[in-house]
């Protein structure tokens, strides 16, 4: 495996609780000292808890709760959200990381998760890695109140995992994971799912093979993997040894050119039937093949996935390969419908995700069925364009399906959010 290795000093800082901390932030209130939560209260109580003070953490809580489902107390302090001042203070940390690093050296990851290079600067600074980590993360608590952990690696898997492993076992919060720790740390790890890039599903079809651990992902047959799960599989048995490869100054520059997918989801505030979530389909659609237009992609294949109401249980995930590529909101749409009524159970609707995968550049010219009216095709083409085109002059409102003025639609409301939320 030493031909594989790249020895770098990257850290990856994650900001703590960060909504929730800003909040306290902003209220002069401490964060390991006070039971606060970032939910909408105006939403009545199926409101998303999005974050929860490191106080709350300390005594058990996750953010995966609905808002009836916290334990209410006199002293606990619901905020609303504000996703425009979260921003705000997550680009002044980043200019804080500016100060230190070339922004070539920074990979943003998140709006509150970082990775950073530090392998040219050391020598600059006179400081190891953990030195400049710990330097760079008081100064975000002094300028901005807002607590941070931070893994170290030689590469970015390494500083990822040492972040999520063991940053939180420390008292500096900092925590150091080089090749040497992989035997001893990485490899008794179980469940699978805590390894970072392995979920639930994936896990799932692992431990069919009687792998339980990280270790027994490291010693199994890397053919094996790759044949069942293709370059999935390969990637997995090399993160199992540690093995990353990828450099922080290349991510910038072909980020846009390997996007995977475009999608997106929504968690709805009461339960739909098979009729009211049409127009929601219409609306995600819509929103789905503007993006795709917007970066010259088009799509090969189309995931819906569908969660039923808390009440009856599960859902269901499925996709379908498209003739041809597309970025047509009409295609995407269609391809919904087909897969919605594949497999609809008859059960009420609270959460819906579309995404469009297996991304191609899209092409100057198409290539169309014996069957298919190129006129057609080529006006529709020519309508959702110009459609981008008054949106993003005038805002997403200007241009909207009257299905969205109907109380179905969500597509009005979400216009003026950010993340989900109004600023």
């Amino acid at each position: 495996m030493e031909e594989y290795r790249i020895y770098r000093d990257i850290v990856c800082i994650d900001l703590k609780s960060f909504y929730a901390s800003v909040e306290c932030a902003l209220r002069g209130l401490d964060p390991f000292k006070t039971p606060l939560i970032v939910a909408d209260e105006e939403r009545g109580g199926g409101s998303i808890v999005l974050a929860v003070s490191p106080y709350l953490k300390q005594k058990g809580f996750k953010n995966i709760y609905r808002l009836h489902e916290i334990p209410r107390s006199d002293d606990l302090v619901i905020a609303k959200p504000r996703m425009r001042q979260y921003l705000a203070v997550s680009r002044d940390i980043v200019r804080i990381y500016l100060d230190y690093v070339a922004r070539e050296d920074m990979h943003v990851y998140s709006v509150d998760e970082v990775f950073l290079d530090l392998t040219p600067y050391l020598t600059y600074y006179r400081k190891d890695a953990i030195g400049l980590a710990r330097t760079i993360m008081r100064r975000i608590y002094e300028e901005t109140g807002i607590p941070s952990a931070c893994g170290i690696g030689d590469n970015l898997l390494l500083s990822k995992l040492a972040l999520d492993l063991k940053s939180k076992k420390v008292k500096s919060h900092i925590a150091v994971f080089r090749y040497g720790d992989i035997k001893e740390e990485l490899w008794p790890v179980r469940p699978l799912s805590k390894m970072w890039g392995i979920g639930p599903r994936m896990e799932r079809r692992l431990n069919q093979l009687n792998i339980y651990t990280v270790g027994d992902l490291a010693q199994s047959d890397i053919r094996t993997l790759k044949k069942l799960f293709g370059v999935i599989g390969e990637e997995l048995y090399y993160h199992a040894h540690g093995i990353d490869q990828s450099i922080i100054s290349e991510k910038g520059e072909t980020a846009r050119s390997t996007m995977k997918s475009v999608g997106l989801g929504q968690t709805l505030f009461r339960d739909y039937d098979a009729n009211s979530v049409f127009t929601l389909f219409l609306e995600m659609a819509d929103e789905v093949g503007e993006r795709l237009r917007f970066i010259r992609k088009e799509a090969r294949t189309i995931h819906l996935s569908i969660g039923y109401s808390k009440a009856s249980g599960g859902g269901f995930s499925r996709q379908r390969s498209l003739e041809h590529p597309t970025d047509l909101s009409d295609d995407i749409l269609n391809a919904c419908l087909d897969l919605f009524w594949r497999h609809y159970e008859d059960a009420p609707i609270r959460r819906i995700s579309i995404r469009a995968t297996r991304l191609t550049d899209a092409r100057l010219f198409t290539q169309l069925s014996f069957f298919e009216k190129v006129e057609r095709r080529e006006k529709t083409q020519s309508l959702f364009r110009t459609i981008d085109r008054i949106r993003a002059r005038f805002g997403k409102t200007s241009v909207m399906r009257l299905t969205s003025h109907l109380d179905d639609g969500t597509a009005i409301d979400r216009a003026d959010m950010v993340g989900g939320h109004r600023g």
